[in-house]
């Protein structure tokens, strides 16, 4: 994508420079106040090689945008607790709401770059970085963000002639470092890189705008242009009631899964008694095994789904009871607050996502999204059917990019159980908090459920995050059998 953009012919003249780049200033500003009123977020990436201009073209674009709609986030080294998370953690962390411009001066591509080429079997890596930043800026363009990617390009003598310049003025010379002067000896083999690069994520969802920052004033004059036309035909399309929709979703592939195993309700019950000392050793080997996971920085997700009433309360605290509370965190998820619904969905839980060493116990999930949401229609059946490939692509993600884990419970339970443990909580005082309409709401839908949870099972069931299936008639085998799986997970992870 680089071949051909540099040309003589780039290059304008104060005059036409000032005269073409007025109207665009203003009318950017106006856009971003439309942007705002259409809730639209818009994220802005500015990439090239060093000394390029990407400081100054940035400037020079937020001159004429309102300060507070938009966020600039100059991308440096990790700090260490991002050190701890997965890689493309920070950056889902400072997507915009919906209505706001988040404008990045480097982004995930520079410290792909840099992360990657100092490993061994960088080009590997570099691979799977790839395909984690399409599906990144794949999920925020069908979610309805506008992505806009610069890449700022110039040669490398125009390069060499940029930091000799910096180093005889006092002012910039400390910006020149050996480092850069390394980086510009090693142009050549990073140019095909690069190239490469910006050809495998130059997407219909993200394209790439390449200019010639030859010139200054062609570069910046050519990045108001795009801005302009980019948000200007988004609008109109939007205004026209068309939708944001890439295609239909592409649905993963169903891998069945199994809800019962063949036990009946009051089957081989089993008792407090008889199953305390089981628990007991296993609680005592969580802590050992949460131990290991802190001293290897091995991160662990344990997510927790379900019928109402199946027991996830207990079986999260039989899981965490001898746990070092300073290791783990349990997230209770309801439903999203005023800040969270200006985000896109994920973001509200890959926040929440646990640092190197660290576990996170989830109880109730991003599963919500193809289960509550989807029967009660609180999104639309493309936002719900797109969301299967969103998730396995996330908990990929996490576990190759981390080298943690994810356990995943589905709790069952039969009609008749569920019933006899509603009228249980209603009927005790000090149980009553724990039943509500919705729950009996909920119940009249079961049909539905039942529907929706075979369908999600089987379409997020995947090699590297199954599900394991906790029958929760029997609330003592439950918890057993839980801690038994979080246990053998965790050895396995461990080895």
């Amino acid at each position: 994508m680089l071949k051909n953009v540099i040309s003589p012919k780039n290059r304008i003249d104060h005059e036409t420079f000032d005269r073409k780049i007025a109207p665009l200033r203003e009318r950017l500003g106006v856009l971003q106040r439309s942007l705002r009123d259409a809730h639209i977020p818009v994220v802005i990436v500015m990439e090239g090689w060093d000394a390029a201009g990407i400081t100054r073209s940035t400037k020079m674009v937020i001159q004429s945008l309102d300060p507070r709609g938009f966020t600039l986030h100059t991308i440096e080294q990790p700090t260490d607790n991002e050190r701890m998370r997965p890689f493309m953690w920070r950056f889902w962390i400072r997507m915009p709401p919906k209505g706001r411009i988040a404008i990045f001066a480097r982004s995930w591509y520079s410290r792909a770059i840099s992360a990657e080429m100092q490993k061994p079997s960088w080009t590997k890596s570099l691979k799977g970085r790839i395909i984690a930043m399409n599906n990144f800026e794949r999920q925020l363009a069908d979610d309805g963000a506008i992505i806009i990617k610069f890449f700022l390009h110039i040669e490398k003598a125009e390069q060499k002639r940029r930091f000799e310049a910096r180093e005889k003025d006092p002012l910039t010379a400390w910006l020149v470092t050996p480092a850069l002067w390394e980086l510009h000896h090693h142009y050549d083999l990073s140019y095909p890189v690069i190239d490469d690069l910006l050809e495998k994520t130059d997407t219909k969802s993200a394209p790439w705008h390449v200019l010639d920052a030859t010139d200054e004033k062609h570069a910046v004059l050519k990045m108001y242009t795009t801005l302009v036309a980019t948000l200007e035909k988004t609008l109109a399309n939007r205004a026209k009631g068309k939708t944001i929709k890439h295609g239909d979703p592409l649905l993963p592939e169903k891998h069945p899964v199994k809800r019962s195993n063949g036990r009946q309700p009051g089957e081989n019950t089993c008792t407090k008694e008889g199953r305390q000392p089981v628990l007991d050793h296993l609680q005592e080997e969580m802590l050992r095994l949460q131990a290991l996971l802190f001293k290897r920085k091995i991160p662990l997700i344990i997510l927790y789904e379900g019928w109402d009433a199946a027991g996830k309360g207990g079986n999260i605290t039989r899981v965490a009871r001898y746990m070092n509370p300073r290791g783990y965190d349990v997230i209770p998820v309801s439903a999203p607050d005023a800040t969270e619904k200006s985000h896109y969905y994920l973001w509200r839980f890959i926040r929440n996502f646990p640092r190197a060493g660290h576990i996170a116990i989830f109880d109730r999930s991003w599963y919500g999204r193809v289960l509550v949401e989807r029967v009660e229609d609180c999104c639309t059946k493309y936002e719900w059917q797109r969301a299967y490939r969103e998730i396995n692509d996330m908990e990929a993600d996490f576990i190759y990019s981390s080298g943690g884990g994810i356990i995943k419970f589905w709790l069952e339970i039969s009609k008749e159980e569920q019933l006899r443990r509603f009228e249980e909580r209603t009927n005790d005082p000090l149980k009553q908090w724990k039943i509500t309409e919705d729950d009996w709401r909920n119940r009249e839908k079961w049909d539905q459920y039942n529907k929706a949870i075979d369908e999600m099972l089987a379409r997020t069931n995947t090699k590297i995050a199954p599900w394991t299936v906790i029958e929760s008639d029997d609330k003592w085998y439950a918890r057993t059998k839980t801690l038994e799986t979080v246990a053998d997970y965790c050895e396995h992870l461990l080895e």
